[in-house]
């Protein structure tokens, strides 16, 4: 009986131990849906077999116009899809992958944004922790002090080739919108070089 007693608590220590946290969770879903895959049509079909396997609650999926780009009424070029689903300790959250048109990406056009919405406050130090182990040296943490209400990583191979538009962030809401949850983000952006906003939102600042 002892013997049954201590392989029970063994077991039980080792769930524990292996247990994700909702941070670890949200990081992971982040870069197996949005990051690893390397195309935008790649990454919405990643959201969609990660749906099927876990169950996840569909949302929605619209065509829209590009997000962000204050032309709400504009052309719609990319495709939006959302979906619902369970963090460890049984709060919830959402996944939102927003990618540009088949025949509306080009070499030199892409746009994806992908964001974790959830419904309580994770812990910063926990978040930043996750995405340290999970992405490790292939992440550079932004030091410079430019982006006051989020914290941002730079993926490094992009960076060092002057592309800042591929990017990890965290939204900490103290600005605008106190007692909100923390967002996690991934964007892989790249804009023509003629557009006024590759200079300002895509090409690293000395």
């Amino acid at each position: 009986m002892r013997f049954i007693a201590t392989m029970i608590s063994a077991q039980l220590l080792a769930t524990v131990a292996t247990a994700q946290t909702p941070s670890e969770k949200a990081v992971s879903i982040l870069n197996e849906v949005c990051v690893a895959p390397t195309s935008s049509e790649e990454r919405m079909a990643a959201g969609e077999k990660a749906a099927l396997k876990e169950n996840w609650k569909l949302i929605g999926s619209k065509a829209t116009p590009i997000p962000f780009m204050h032309n709400e009424n504009g052309e719609k070029l990319s495709l939006m899809s959302g979906w619902e689903f369970d963090l460890p300790g049984g709060s919830r959250a959402r996944l939102v992958v927003s990618i540009l048109r088949r025949e509306t990406e080009t070499p030199d056009f892409k746009y994806t944004v992908c964001g974790i919405h959830p419904a309580v406050d994770l812990d910063i130090d926990d978040l930043t922790q996750s995405i340290d182990r999970q992405f490790g040296l292939s992440v550079t943490k932004d030091i410079s002090g430019r982006y006051k209400d989020e914290t941002r990583w730079f993926f490094t191979a992009e960076k060092s080739r002057g592309n800042c538009g591929k990017t990890i962030v965290i939204l900490l809401h103290r600005l605008m919108e106190t007692g909100k949850p923390k967002d996690l983000m991934f964007t892989d952006i790249v804009y023509p070089r003629d557009s006024p906003a590759a200079a300002v939102e895509t090409r690293c600042q000395n």
